[in-house]
């Protein structure tokens, strides 16, 4: 699958942690044994078993004394964009690109040796209108969107493709069912939209590019099953597809740990390895809602569904988060030699987007780090899990 970012990372990560002042992690002296005891780090204490990502914004890898930025550089081995690399984003007009983001993300994971993870070439949800039409607002053929398509590839391959080897390739293209979104990417280019675009991404972007597939909700039998055809269809056609994405945006209770497990059972049967894209807790939970679908109608706030209203997290409802961190790390490190990565889609509680979905504008808390950027026990003990292992 190209290069071994865990392998690469966890010897940079190991030995920036046992060489004394190169380390960001506290030394201190045990008076009962006078040896060092080394504090670890999330990277540090799972350098040897895979990355450990978090997900910026465009504010934070342009403003580096924030104090976010200060913990994805303690505690990271990679990142991801949150927005900045979407298409509409991006490139929102023909021939206008916002290229300060990404190029500051780049710098930032180039400077700070964190492996830098390309979201997302083809989505649905954020391609702007322009992409799918000429300039008489006619819907383009399918050759013309599979140029255009290409075109895209080619100018993420020219700019950013010496430094990003992680690419999600196409992002959330399936129904719950297992049934293809018939999204404008569907409709005109047909049902094999996702073996085009990994066609394309496999032609123009470096060949030790990993390529991998997103999707959310990806223990439902439906949506899992599918992936599985799609992978294998590719994999008989000599496609290029390196990993599966899965987003892990779970909540306190669903979906359980074994139903995860044999999700990665039935990934792992591919022989491709997982990376887990977007992991986050849901504290506060979602009512009827599941998963990540962000076209849904959204909720309204009120003091039952939002609790904690004034930011602050209970001792006792930190512990139940530690918990769930706990089983679901436990679950990882279970899996180790078949994950790549587990990305947090935050860094804390402030900048995660659970704070405006499914309920706009409730205060949520599903990340390891409080709002003010201290560290939940939930934190410590996921680190002492991956010291322990």
């Amino acid at each position: 699958m190209g290069l071994n970012f865990r392998s690469v990372f966890a010897s940079i990560i190991v030995s920036v942690v046992f060489l004394g002042g190169c380390s960001s992690d506290v030394v201190s002296n045990n008076p009962s044994s006078h040896s060092p005891v080394i504090h670890q780090t999330l990277k540090s204490a799972y350098a040897d078993k895979f990355l450990i990502g978090a997900t910026l914004n465009d504010y934070l890898v342009a403003n580096h004394n924030d104090r976010s930025v200060a913990i994805v550089k303690q505690h990271f081995s990679a990142a991801t964009m949150d927005n900045a690399m979407k298409w509409e984003v991006f490139n929102p007009q023909p021939e206008t690109y916002n290229f300060t983001a990404p190029d500051n993300f780049v710098d930032f994971t180039t400077e700070n040796d964190i492996a830098a993870v390309g979201h997302v070439l083809y989505w649905h949800s954020q391609t702007p209108d322009w992409v799918y039409k000429d300039q008489q607002g006619n819907l383009l053929s399918r050759e013309a969107l599979l140029n255009r398509m290409r075109q895209r590839a080619k100018l993420m391959a020219a700019r950013y493709g010496k430094t990003i080897k992680i690419w999600d390739v196409v992002n959330e293209a399936l129904e719950d069912d297992g049934s293809l979104r018939q999204s404008m990417y569907n409709q005109i280019i047909g049902d094999d939209f996702i073996e085009q675009a990994f066609i394309i991404a496999s032609q123009e972007l470096p060949a030790d590019s990993v390529l991998l597939y997103n999707d959310y909700g990806m223990t439902r039998p439906g949506r899992r099953d599918t992936v599985i055809k799609l992978v294998t269809e590719l994999q008989a056609k000599n496609i290029k597809i390196d990993g599966i994405g899965v987003q892990g945006h779970w909540d306190m209770q669903r979906p359980s740990i074994s139903e995860i497990a044999t999700s990665f059972d039935a990934f792992i049967a591919t022989g491709l390895p997982i990376h887990i894209t977007e992991l986050d807790v849901d504290y506060l939970g979602r009512e009827e809602f599941f998963g990540a679908n962000v076209d849904i109608t959204k909720l309204v706030a009120t003091p039952q569904n939002n609790p904690y209203a004034d930011g602050q997290f209970p001792a006792t409802a930190d512990q139940e988060l530690g918990d769930r961190y706990v089983d679901i790390f436990k679950l990882f490190l279970k899996y180790h030699q078949n994950i790549e990565r587990v990305t947090f889609w935050g860094v804390t509680d402030d900048n995660s987007w659970l704070n405006g979905w499914p309920v706009a504008g409730r205060t949520n808390y599903p990340l390891l780090f409080n709002r003010d950027g201290s560290e939940k026990q939930a934190l410590k003990r996921v680190i002492q899990l991956g010291s322990d292992y």
